[in-house]
C-alpha cells in the first residue's frame, strides 16, 4: 500500500487535471468576460435580467438532474451501468415526472421573461443536462483532451454569439436560440467521440445504492437552493436594477467552483477504485487542499485587499455600490480548496451529504431572518459565509471518521495554517507600498505578486506536468 504524502499521487493530479480544468475552465472563461462586457454595455434592467437567465438554469438544472451525474461520475461503471438496465422503468419514469414538475414551475413562477423566452429556456436547460451526461461518460472513460478540444471550440463559439447580438442589436430571445443550437453542436460533437474501453477495479456490493442516488439528489437539490436562496430571494423583493447590484457584489467567480468541481470529479473518479485503500484516499485529499490552497489564498487576498481597484477599473464605477457586498461574500473562498463531501459520496454515504445540505440551508435561512432587517442585502451574504463554514466542519468530521482518523490527519492543517499567515502579510506589505499609486498600476503590480506565489506554490506540480513524458 502506499504511503500517505508519497509522490506517486502528483502526476495524477498534475497531468488530467491539466487537461480537465483547461477544458472546463473556458466555457466560464468566456462567461466571466461576458459578465463584465454586458455590465459595462447593458442598462442596470437589462444586465439583472441577463443574469437571472442563468441563476433559473443552475437551479432548475441541478433539480432536473437529480444527482445523475455525480451518481455516474462517483460509481464504478460497468456497476452503473447494470444497476440502470435492471431499473431502467423506474428511473425513466421518475426523471420525466420530475422533468415535467420542473419545467412547468419554471414556466409558470419565472420573473421578467415573456412565454417564448421561458421555452427558449426550457430548450436550452434539457441540452445543457444532455450535455453534462455525456462529458461525464467521456471523461470516465478518460477523454480529458476530447473534452479539451471540444471546450475550446464551444468557448470561441459562446463568446462570439453573445459578442455578435450585443453589436448588432441586444435581444436576449435571439441570444437563447443561438446558445440552444451551439448546445446541440457540441453534444454532437461529444457524442461523435468512439467510446474507449474501460479498465475498473471490481465492483463493491452496494445493496443501498438506489438510497444512495436518492440522498444525492437531494443534496444537490438543497447545494444549489442554498447557493442561490440569497439571489432568489432579493430577485422578487428587488427590482432588475436592484437586483443587478446585488449580483455583482455576491457572485462568486466561477474560477473557484470550478476547482472544487475538477478536483471532486477527479477524487470520485479515483477513489471509486480505491475504496479499500484508505491510507491512500487520504494522502489524495491532503494532497489536494495543499494544490488548491497555493492557488486560491493568494487570489483571495488579492481580491481582499484591492477589491475598491477591481471595481473601479472593471465595471468603470458603475458597480461600487457592489464592493461592501463583495468584501463579505470572498470570505467564502479559503473554503474553495477540497470537495469536502467527495469521501461521503464515494462510500455511498449519501444521507451524510443530505444532512450536511440540510444544515447548511436551515442556518442559512436562520441567519437571513436574523441578519436581514439590520444588516439588508449584507446580512443575506452573511448568513451564506457562516453556513458554508459550519457545512464544512460537519462534512470534515464525518469524512474523518469514516477513514477513522481526524480533521487534523485529513488535512494539512499546519500548512495551510502557515501559508495563510504568510500571504496576509505580504499582501498587507504589497498593499500599503502601493497605495499611491494610480488603480492600473496598483493592479498590475498586485497581479504581478499573485502570479509570483501561485507559481511558487505550485511549482513542484507544475515541474510534474512539464517533466512528464
Amino acid at each position: 500500500m502506499d504511503k500517505p504524502g508519497t509522490q506517486s499521487y502528483k502526476p495524477f493530479f498534475t497531468r488530467k487535471y491539466f487537461w480537465l480544468f483547461l477544458g472546463r475552465i473556458l466555457p466560464l472563461l468566456s462567461l466571466f468576460v461576458i459578465t463584465v462586457i454586458f455590465s459595462r454595455k447593458l442598462n442596470y434592467n437589462d444586465y439583472g435580467t441577463f443574469q437571472s437567465v442563468w441563476m433559473y438554469a443552475n437551479i432548475v438544472n441541478v433539480i432536473v438532474s437529480f444527482g445523475f451525474s455525480s451518481v455516474l461520475l462517483s460509481a464504478n461503471l460497468p456497476f452503473f451501468f447494470r444497476f440502470v438496465k435492471e431499473n431502467k422503468k423506474t428511473i425513466i419514469s421518475f426523471y420525466t415526472i420530475l422533468s415535467i414538475i420542473c419545467f412547468s414551475a419554471f414556466f409558470l413562477l419565472a420573473k421578467n421573461f415573456d412565454s417564448t423566452l421561458k421555452l427558449l429556456l426550457i430548450g436550452f436547460m434539457i441540452v445543457q443536462n444532455i450535455i453534462t451526461v455525456a462529458e461525464t461518460l467521456l471523461l470516465k472513460r478518460h477523454g480529458e483532451i476530447a473534452s479539451f478540444i471540444i471546450n475550446v471550440f464551444y468557448s470561441l463559439l459562446f463568446f462570439g454569439c453573445h459578442i455578435a447580438v450585443l453589436l448588432v442589436h441586444y435581444s436576449l430571445s435571439v441570444l437563447m436560440i443561438s446558445l440552444v443550437i451551439l448546445s446541440a453542436l457540441k453534444l454532437a460533437a461529444i457524442y461523435s467521440i468512439p467510446a474507449r474501453s474501460e479498465d475498473f477495479a471490481p465492483a463493491p456490493e452496494e445493496n443501498n445504492f438506489m438510497h444512495h442516488w436518492i440522498f444525492l439528489g437531494l443534496t444537490e437539490i438543497l447545494g444549489v437552493i442554498s447557493r442561490w436562496i440569497d439571489k432568489v430571494f432579493l430577485l422578487y423583493l428587488l427590482t432588475a436594477s436592484d437586483f443587478a447590484v446585488f449580483f455583482n457584489g455576491s457572485f462568486e467567480i466561477p474560477f473557484f467552483g470550478l476547482l472544487i468541481s475538477v478536483a471532486g470529479s477527479l477524487m470520485m473518479i479515483e477513489f471509486s477504485g480505491s475504496l479499500y485503500q484508505k491510507d491512500k484516499i487520504i494522502s489524495v485529499f491532503k494532497e489536494t487542499a495543499d494544490m488548491l490552497s497555493s492557488i486560491v489564498f493568494p487570489l483571495f487576498f488579492f481580491l481582499f485587499f484591492f477589491r475598491y481597484d477591481l471595481f473601479s477599473f472593471i465595471f468603470k464605477d458603475k458597480y461600487n455600490d457592489s464592493v461592501p457586498i463583495f468584501a463579505i461574500s470572498i470570505f467564502i473562498l479559503p473554503l474553495r480548496i477540497n470537495n469536502y463531501s467527495v469521501m461521503l459520496q464515494c462510500f455511498s454515504l449519501g444521507k451524510k451529504v443530505l444532512t450536511g445540505a440540510i444544515i447548511d440551508i436551515i442556518i442559512a435561512l436562520a441567519l437571513m431572518i436574523i441578519l436581514y432587517p439590520a444588516m439588508g442585502s449584507r446580512g443575506i451574504v452573511l448568513s451564506i459565509v457562516i453556513s458554508t463554514y459550519i457545512q464544512t466542519l460537519y462534512f470534515l468530521w464525518e469524512s474523518a471518521k469514516l477513514v477513522h482518523t481526524t480533521i487534523f490527519n485529513i488535512l494539512p492543517l499546519r500548512k495551510l495554517l502557515t501559508k495563510f499567515l504568510l500571504l496576509l502579510v505580504i499582501y498587507f506589505c504589497c498593499s500599503s507600498l502601493v497605495s499611491s499609486l494610480s488603480v492600473i498600476l496598483k493592479i498590475a503590480v498586485a497581479t504581478i505578486v499573485t502570479l509570483i506565489t501561485i507559481a511558487a506554490g505550485t511549482w513542484s506540480y507544475l515541474k510534474a506536468l512539464l517533466t512528464k513524458r
